[in-house]
Order: C-alpha cells, then structure tokens, then sequence
C-alpha cells in the first residue's frame, strides 16, 4: 500500500474510533478551523470545534454504534488527496433494540504539520435499519424516496468524486493495487447512480452472470440492465472487500475475489468475517484502466476459507 494511502487510512480510522467513542477531542484534532461538513443527517457546520461537537453528540443521543469501513480509494499527491469510502455502523449483539446504519463518505484532505486532515467532508446516510429512536435526531431520507422538498444530495458523483474531477491515482504505476481497489470504483459507480464512471468498468465485450437479472452480454446490455435495476433501488450500497487478486505478468489481466458484506450480518458466531455472497471478476486492463471482462456473482453465505 502506497504510504499516502496508508496514512490517510490512519486518518480514516481515527475518526470513525472517535464518531464510536463521542471523543470530540480526538475528533477536533482531525479537522480545521476552516473546515467544512456536509452531511444528510446532521446538516452543515464549519471549523474543527463545530464539526467534533457535532458527531460527539451522537453518543450522549445514543446513535453512535460501532463503525466499520470498506470500499476504500484514496487518489491525489502527497499534499492533497480525496478518499473515498462506505461506512457502517452496528449495534452491540447484546443490544435490545439492534440498530444499523450505512454511510457513504467523500472527503479532501490536507497534510499539514498535524498529519492528514479533513478539509472538507461530504457523508451521505442513505438507510438505516432497526430502532427508529436511535436515529431520532437524524434527518434521514424518505422510504418513499425523492420527494418536493427535499434537501440536494451532499454528494454528487459526476461533480464530487475523484473520478469525475480528475484527481490522479496515487499509484499509476501500480497495476496490482489498482487492480485490488478497483471493486471501490465499481461499487461507487453503480451505488451513486453514475453511469459515466461505470462505462469505464466494463469493457466491451463483458459477459456473465448478475442474478437476479440473469445472464447479460456486452457493455451496451449489461449497463442497459443496471440501470434500469438501480432505479428502483435509491438506497443501495454494495459494501465489499477485496479477498483475492491475481494480476498476470504482463500486467494486462487480473482476477478478483470480492466479498459482499451485509452489515446487518457481517460475522459468523465465532468472529469469523461473513459475506453473504462473492464475486469473481476477471479484469482487463486497457489504455492504464481496469475494467471487468467476465463477471459472475455467486449468492450464499461464505467465509474466506470458503472462497
């Protein structure tokens, strides 16, 4: 992992521990005074003390649950960058009332003496689950989805998302950890709704099998059919992670082994992680890119011993 990466994985990290913990020190040291929120649930703040408070005081109202990341993508140079990530957040096994929430995050960062530090940030919550009184101080999306009224999204792919503004990738030269982050792009895409970014997923001739709509052939099908599936589907949100890849020694074919996490169910009883079902995706790389030529995604609870 390119240290850049792996440094603004740390900052990633210490803040879901702190949105966990209510730990608005730990939260404040994270952002700026010029800083900017933007987030579905809690509205907009600015400056390093507003922000913490903000998400410190999920813990005194009982929202706060255990956070965990996925779908990570950090893209930029080694004073700025912008990560991309999925968010959940579960409740104790043990809770009466089991509560989970998923979250999309999109973030620039800036590196100053205090380390990799959040600029500006845009949270989406698209859906929770369990204990609606959890979420009571939240504003959350309507179940009958977009309606007059509504707030504008906090995160607009097309004009927010490293891809769509053209932030360079960390390692350009690295097939191999492209090849390994590439589901984050993939998820994105399909999850944001933006059909621009997923053309470049596919390749032309792609095939495969994406149950429940069967077997598709061809990008001009395959998106066809996504599209229109996604439609119906406003909340959707694939959390994965990447279990397996294989890159060829010419550096122009690989093959994934991707886990899809469901978090309301995210480990089996003795703590071994759980997916509910898996990909496997063979990826072509053309003109730098990666893109999917065979895709068969396979229902059914596995382990990564089962992969």
């Amino acid at each position: 992992m390119n240290p850049i990466t792996k440094d603004v994985r740390a900052t990633l990290d210490a803040f879901a521990r702190g949105w966990t913990n209510g730990d608005e020190s730990a939260l404040s040291r994270l952002f700026t005074e010029s800083s900017v929120l933007h987030s579905s649930a809690h509205g907009q703040a600015r400056g390093a003390a507003e922000i913490a408070a903000l998400f410190s005081a999920d813990i005194v109202a009982k929202t706060a649950l255990r956070l965990v990341t996925t779908n990570h993508s950090v893209r930029g140079d080694d004073r700025r960058t912008v990560l991309t990530s999925y968010l959940y957040g579960t409740s104790s096994p043990s809770d009466p009332a089991p509560s989970t929430f998923g979250a999309t995050l999109l973030a620039d960062l800036v590196r100053s003496e205090a380390g990799w530090q959040f600029a500006e940030l845009r949270l989406s919550i698209p859906w929770t689950d369990g204990d609606p009184a959890r979420f009571a101080l939240w504003s959350l999306p309507s179940a009958e989805g977009w309606k007059l009224g509504d707030a504008a999204p906090t995160i607009v792919s097309e004009l927010d998302s490293p891809w769509g503004r053209g932030i360079p990738d960390l390692d350009a030269d690295d097939a191999v950890q492209q090849a390994a982050d590439f589901y984050a792009r993939y998820s994105w895409a399909i999850d944001q709704g933006d059909f621009a970014l997923l053309r470049d997923c596919f390749t032309e001739d792609i095939s495969g099998s994406f149950p429940p709509m069967g077997d598709l052939n061809g990008r001009h099908e395959v998106i066809g059919q996504m599209k229109s599936f996604r439609r119906g589907w406003p909340w959707m949100q694939h959390f994965g992670r990447t279990l397996h890849v294989t890159v060829d020694e010419a550096r122009t074919s690989a093959h994934l082994v991707v886990g899809r996490i469901i978090p309301q169910q995210p480990a089996a009883p003795n703590g071994q992680d759980l997916y509910g079902a898996h990909y496997q995706l063979d990826l072509r790389r053309q003109s730098g890119i990666w893109r999917i030529s065979g895709f068969d995604y396979i229902p059914g609870w596995i382990t990564v011993k089962d992969s």
